[in-house]
């Protein structure tokens, strides 16, 4: 089973397209996807507010300018 991650926040058009390759890719493989949202968790927002979508694909993260659907599906089995 692959497990990917989204850390994103409401009403980010890049966060509703990357979950939507993750939905296609779903067809094919085995995926557990939890929807993170980072707003009201001022760790996630320091991390990640400039940079969502943030993926992690079984363990590698891939932050908005490297998601794509090749991106993710080389690190899914």
């Amino acid at each position: 089973m692959n497990k990917i991650i989204i850390y994103r926040k409401d009403n980010c058009g890049l966060c509703e397209e990357v979950e939507v390759l993750v939905e296609l890719l779903n067809m094919n493989y085995e995926i557990e996807f939890e929807k993170v949202d980072i707003m009201g968790n001022i760790l996630l927002e320091r991390k990640y507010l400039l940079e969502i979508p943030v993926l992690v694909v079984n363990g590698y993260e891939l932050d908005y300018r490297s998601i794509h659907l090749d991106s993710i599906r080389e690190r899914l089995h």
